[in-house]
C-alpha cells in the first residue's frame, strides 16, 4: 500500500469505543456489588462468587481487572479492598459514591441524551449530585488550586479585615473553604440543595471552620438575595448548566447583592474553540440535562457589562473576574 497524506486511520474508529470498557466493567462490578462483601475482610474467588451469585471464572477475571485498576489487592488467593475502594465503593459507607458512577455509566442516561437531541421532553430524576460533591470534598489538590484562584482574583489571606463570600451552587464548597481556613475574618454563605449542603457541613467540620460558615438550602435561581451584603460572590462550575436568560437574571441578582467594589468570580468552562472535544462534551451533557452549554468569555463579558459590572477580566481558561 502506497503512502498517502489522505490515508484512512482505523485507530480513530477503534478509539471511539475502547475508552468505554473500563467504565462499563466498573459498572458491572457495582451492580454485582463485589465491594461490599470485601469490607468485612479478604475473600477468595469461590467465596465471593457464592456471595454475589456469580460464575467463579467470570468473577475471578473481573476481580483481576479491578486489581489492575487499583481498586483491589490480590494476596495469595484472596482479594481485599484498597483504601479508596473501601471509602467510596462500599454501599453502607457514608462516603459511598457508587450511585454517581452508576448514573454516569447508565445506558439509560445516554438514551435520554439521544431523546433530547431528537426533540423529546426528558426528565432527569434522582441525580445524586451529593455524591459528586462528596468526592470533590476529598480532593486535596483542590485546596492549592482554590487558593491560587483566589490569589488571581486579588484575595490574599490575612489582608482583609472582613470578607463575606456568597458561594452559589457551592457543592462541597471546598473552593471557598480553602480561603476561609487561611483567614478567620472570612465568612462564607453556601447555597445549594439540602443533600449537597450536608456534604459541605461535613467538610467544614473536617476543616475546623464551622463557625465561619452559614448554609442556605435553596435553588440558586430562586434564592432570596439580600442587597449589598457580600464583598465576593463565587459561581463555581454551575453557569454552564443554565440557559442564557437564566444566567443574565442571576447576574443581575448578584450585582445587587454585592457591595460597591465587590467582586464576582465565575469558574466555568469558557471555550475559545467550541469544537474542542472536552468543551463540546460539556456542552452536550449540560444541554441535555438542563438546556445550558459552555459559554465563551465574550458571552459573559457582554452579559456582565450590560448589567453594569466593570473590570471584567479573564484570569484563566476557566476563570473570570468582574467588579461592581
Amino acid at each position: 500500500m502506497g503512502r498517502s497524506h489522505n490515508r484512512l486511520d482505523p485507530d480513530l474508529i477503534y478509539s471511539l469505543y475502547t475508552g468505554g470498557f473500563k467504565s462499563q466493567l466498573v459498572r458491572i462490578a457495582l451492580l454485582i456489588d463485589v465491594f461490599t462483601p470485601l469490607a468485612h475482610g479478604p475473600l477468595d474467588i469461590p467465596s465471593l462468587a457464592k456471595m454475589c451469585s456469580c460464575d467463579e471464572d467470570g468473577i475471578g477475571i473481573l476481580l483481576d481487572y479491578l486489581t489492575s485498576l487499583g481498586l483491589l489487592v490480590k494476596e495469595k488467593a484472596r482479594y481485599r479492598l484498597t483504601p479508596i475502594a473501601e471509602a467510596f465503593l462500599v454501599k453502607d459507607k457514608k462516603t459511598y459514591a457508587g450511585g454517581w458512577l452508576l448514573m454516569e455509566t447508565d445506558p439509560e442516561f445516554w438514551k435520554h441524551v439521544h431523546d433530547r437531541i431528537k426533540g423529546k421532553v426528558v426528565s432527569y430524576e434522582d441525580v445524586p449530585w451529593f455524591q459528586d460533591a462528596m468526592l470533590e470534598s476529598y480532593r486535596e489538590s483542590r485546596i492549592a488550586q482554590s487558593l491560587e484562584m483566589w490569589r488571581l482574583a486579588g484575595f490574599v489571606p490575612g489582608l482583609q479585615s472582613r470578607l463575606r463570600i456568597l458561594d452559589l451552587g457551592s457543592g462541597c464548597a471546598i473552593k471557598s473553604f480553602a480561603l476561609a481556613q487561611e483567614d478567620s475574618n472570612i465568612q462564607v454563605t453556601c447555597v445549594d440543595s439540602k443533600e449537597v449542603l450536608e456534604i459541605a457541613q461535613d467538610l467544614a467540620k473536617r476543616m475546623h471552620i464551622e463557625s465561619q460558615v452559614v448554609f442556605h438550602p435553596d435553588d440558586i435561581l430562586h434564592y432570596d438575595f439580600e442587597n449589598e451584603s457580600y464583598e465576593a460572590v463565587l459561581l463555581g462550575q454551575i453557569t454552564d448548566y443554565f440557559k442564557r436568560e437564566q444566567n443574565k437574571k442571576l447576574f443581575r441578582h448578584i450585582y445587587n447583592t454585592l457591595v460597591t467594589g465587590g467582586t464576582l468570580i465565575v469558574d466555568a468552562p469558557m471555550p475559545k474553540d467550541v469544537s474542542e472535544e472536552s468543551i463540546a462534551l460539556v456542552s452536550m451533557l449540560t444541554w441535555s440535562l438542563s438546556g445550558g452549554r459552555a459559554y465563551s468569555f465574550s458571552d459573559y463579558e457582554k452579559w456582565l457589562s450590560d448589567i453594569g459590572f466593570r473590570q471584567i477580566k479573564r484570569l484563566g481558561d476557566d476563570l473570570l473576574y468582574a467588579t461592581k
